[in-house]
């Protein structure tokens, strides 16, 4: 009695089982389908493994030519360097020389994040604790990416408005994550500035 092919062709399943191009839910179909005692998939995959086998085994080691690495060591070194858009994690903790650290308002240095529109200016940094406190400033129409909290983040709207997920927020609100927590991509549509004490470690997703 033939066996019936209600799932394709034998010789076309075979070759797509053996390359793995199959998804998982075809993939355990093909297998019950074998299982269920299909002569002719049987054969096809016998005589496809006997083909791979003569191939691998008539291939011998390929050397590739050392131009071959020079040039991919070149194009490797002309690539720029992806930008650091988390630069906190290279800050030093900030010096104590006494008991109350100020920092004055006209003091503004401003450093680059790597993100476009984005500007970080640092207040205070702990590495013992594993914390800065910092004053971010967004420009209209920025964003920062999606990140994981290595500990707890807090953030308050100094100026402007910030969306974060649903919630949009604005001049006074304040928002705390908690540690372990995923921050989805934050935005501003006309622009902040806010102050933000949060962790060194903190990973972008």
């Amino acid at each position: 009695m033939m066996h019936q092919h209600t799932i394709g062709d034998p010789q076309e399943l075979a070759a797509c089982y053996s390359s793995g191009a199959m998804s998982a839910e075809e993939n355990a179909a093909f297998e019950a389908h074998l299982e269920a005692g299909c002569v002719d998939c049987r054969r096809e995959l016998r005589e496809l493994s006997r083909v791979v086998e003569e191939i691998a085994s008539s291939t011998g080691e390929l050397v590739p030519d050392p131009r071959v690495r020079e040039a991919l060591m070149k194009c490797i070194d002309a690539e720029p360097a992806a930008p650091n858009r988390q630069i906190w994690k290279n800050w030093a903790s900030t010096k104590e020389n006494a008991e109350l650290t100020v920092v004055r308002r006209d003091d503004k240095t401003w450093e680059e994040t790597g993100v476009p529109g984005v500007r970080i200016r640092r207040l205070f940094v702990d590495r013992d604790r594993n914390q800065f406190t910092a004053i971010v400033q967004m420009d209209a129409g920025s964003s920062y990416p999606r990140h994981v909290h290595d500990t707890a983040e807090e953030c308050l709207v100094l100026e402007g408005d910030l969306r974060v997920g649903d919630d949009h927020l604005f001049a006074g609100d304040y928002q705390r994550a908690s540690a372990g927590s995923k921050h989805g991509v934050q935005s501003t549509d006309g622009g902040c500035k806010l102050l933000i004490v949060s962790s060194l470690t903190d990973e972008l997703y």
